[in-house]
């Protein structure tokens, strides 16, 4: 490996160039690898690493810090965590965000595969409990074992999501919830093993090409979490179906690599690899500095050890990565409708089947669509597929979207789990349904099937054939027909139905509201236009009103209403919020909201986060903030913000 040290001369310009990025429109994120070595043997070198990102916070602009996992080396081990404990409490000192993935060596008592699974002290120790009170964690699974924390940079919000090793089903569809809630947010991932750079770590000589892990692997190192995954799998069911994650950062094998590959949306998705475990001193104290550059779309990364003072110069250490960050986050909002997922209980969905035309399916965790579900060459049996996502439309409380709302994108998305077996065989196509079915309907209550004035034309054709073989991922633009139903017509779903051809009588089978994997049932997602969100008002005024205060992310019911002054002399604000607008002279500048009915005033931190209630009279609500920041530069010791209203999203 090429020595890994910058000449002092280096060290001076990347020192500079940190500094004036930070001072631009930039925003930093540290990324700490496995310290298990550190934990255990070398506790000064984790102090080190936080220390160091403590005393560079302000001058760099560290806005959050992710660590890979593999936080102990020892699961069991009481001082390791002691150890750990009190690194990371240098950063609870700063109130700088962060988030911890629990690796493998977390949650076993040696880091073996098949050994007992003792979660125990990682809930102890960097669980919910120890976040109490900071606004920016936001949540965890039900296991206590994920979580995520949101930050911003010059009014984007981000979230930061952190997967427990091997990324169990239970933690993925937690995660998936919080995703289809946040479309607003681009995401960084952490998850702790994920990637492998084999090429690199065996000389050249690889059994495998460096990327995810292999199958192969796991049949040789297991699987560490209770129902735990692949990351394959990881990749397949969850991170390329959600198009706000950006990149994906992980540790556990000692390299680093990078990968980008392209998601459902046709984005791409960094995969980053970082851990320096194998190195002297335990990782001589490596961390990963993320330099997001958000006016010219990249991310800047380099490799630097406080405890060394130097960078790494490898390509693989210090890189740039193309990035649109605002490809990665909606506009507008975003209905997600799945089987099981933020509580969803609105999926219909059954097949009916000739060949026994009394019988129902809609129990089943498969639907059938089928020229000929008995195969014979003599008669055609056939199979049609039925779906339908109820509480579609309708008034808050009722419907996820209002009547009348325009529907600027509708896609459906289903799983193939048994394709056709060639090529030639039959197509199939996806209708509206215009007659009443439900769950337990056969062939015959329907009328010998579904047929003539029963469907509207094919919407779309959909390939029975998965290309490649692995990929059983279906999405169809039903964009007109939930239009339709936004604009009144009733909602009876879909159908999926086969193409007639004689002697080709394969059919498809795909997952059902009742399968198993939560992650593949049938998902509808639509993006309509709305007034709610954020608008700014009362700029440019001068005099006090000379800082900037924006919203982030969407106001909603159960959610929150945020804003945060950009450019600010100091992180000491009163906010206020009011149920109206006004403008009156105050301090040398402009009052923008009614003092006569302000709801909520908050002193503190120039960030406010004000919760909504979960409940729909709050849809629609509108509120007018401002903001006063001590600033010793006015007259009055306070710079007055420009107002800002927030509309509640249902």
């Amino acid at each position: 490996m090429p020595n890994p040290r910058r000449s002092s001369a280096q060290l001076a310009i990347s020192a500079a160039l940190l500094a004036t990025t930070a001072a631009a429109q930039t925003a930093t994120i540290i990324g700490l690898p496995d310290t298990q070595n550190y934990s255990e043997f070398y506790p000064q070198i984790f102090n080190a690493q936080t220390q160091w990102i403590a005393q560079n916070a302000q001058a760099l602009g560290i806005r959050y810090v992710s660590h890979y996992g593999d936080v102990v080396n020892h699961g069991d081990r009481i001082a390791e965590w002691n150890n750990a404990n009190a690194a990371m409490a240098i950063l609870d000192a700063t109130d700088i965000p962060y988030g911890v993935t629990a690796g493998n060596h977390d949650i076993t008592p040696s880091g073996s595969a098949g050994s007992a699974y003792i979660p125990q002290n990682f809930r102890s120790y960097f669980g919910p409990s120890r976040f109490a009170g900071r606004d920016w964690y936001r949540g965890h699974s039900p296991s206590e074992m994920s979580s995520y924390q949101v930050f911003d940079a010059h009014g984007v919000q981000f979230l930061a999501l952190h997967i427990e090793c091997d990324g169990a089903l239970r933690e993925l569809e937690w995660a998936q919830g919080i995703l289809d809630e946040n479309r607003d947010k681009p995401v960084f991932m952490t998850t702790h093993r994920y990637l492998q750079d084999a090429q690199d770590y065996t000389s050249g000589v690889p059994l495998v090409p460096s990327g995810r892990y292999p199958e192969i692997w796991y049949g040789i190192e297991g699987v560490y979490a209770t129902g735990g995954i692949r990351s394959e799998e990881i990749w397949d069911w969850f991170i390329r179906r959600n198009p706000n994650i950006l990149l994906v950062q992980c540790g556990h094998f000692h390299e680093e690599y990078r990968q980008t590959s392209v998601n459902a949306y046709g984005l791409p998705v960094h995969e980053v690899l970082a851990d320096y475990q194998d190195d002297p001193n335990g990782g001589d104290g490596w961390l990963r500095i993320m330099t997001l550059d958000l006016g010219n779309k990249r991310i800047g990364v380099q490799s630097y050890s406080p405890t060394l003072n130097a960078f790494r110069t490898a390509s693989e250490s210090a890189f740039s990565l193309a990035c649109n960050f605002s490809a990665y986050r909606s506009q507008e909002p975003v209905v997600v409708l799945q089987q099981g997922i933020n509580g969803y209980q609105g999926t219909q969905d059954t097949w009916i089947n000739q060949d026994q035309p009394n019988t129902s399916y809609g129990g089943s965790g498969i639907l059938v669509s089928d020229d000929d579900t008995t195969n014979s060459i003599f008669n055609d049996r056939r199979g049609h597929a039925l779906v339908r996502f109820d509480g579609l439309v309708g008034p808050a409380g009722v419907g996820r979207i209002p009547q009348g709302a325009q529907i600027l994108s509708a896609t459906l998305t289903i799983q193939v789990t048994d394709d056709i077996d060639a090529p030639s065989q039959p197509d199939f196509f996806l209708h509206q349904v215009f007659v009443p079915w439900s769950e337990g309907s056969t062939w015959n209550s329907l009328g010998n099937g579904l047929d003539g004035g029963d469907i509207g034309p094919a919407i779309a054709r959909i390939d029975g054939d998965n290309v490649p073989n692995t990929d059983g991922m279906r999405r169809i633009d039903v964009t007109a027909v939930v239009q339709a139903w936004a604009n009144g017509a009733s909602n009876n779903g879909f159908a999926i139905l086969p193409e007639i051809v004689s002697l080709k009588d394969d059919g498809i089978e795909i997952q059902s509201s009742e399968s198993s994997n939560p992650l593949l049932r049938p998902r509808l997602e639509i993006t309509y236009a709305s007034d709610c969100g954020y608008s700014a008002y009362g700029e440019n005024l001068g005099g006090a009103n000379t800082t900037q205060l924006v919203g982030l992310g969407f106001p909603s019911v159960g959610g929150t209403i945020e804003v945060t002054s950009l450019n600010v002399a100091s992180n000491l604000a009163v906010t206020a919020a009011s149920l109206a607008s006004t403008s009156a002279p105050l301090l040398g500048g402009f009052l923008l909201i009614d003092p006569a009915l302000i709801i909520d005033v908050q002193f503190g931190k120039a960030h406010r986060v004000l919760p909504v209630p979960d409940s729909p009279v709050f849809a629609d609500l509108e509120l007018f903030l401002q903001s006063a920041v001590l600033d010793a530069t006015q007259p009055s010791g306070l710079a007055l913000s420009n107002g800002v209203r927030a509309k509640v999203c249902r």
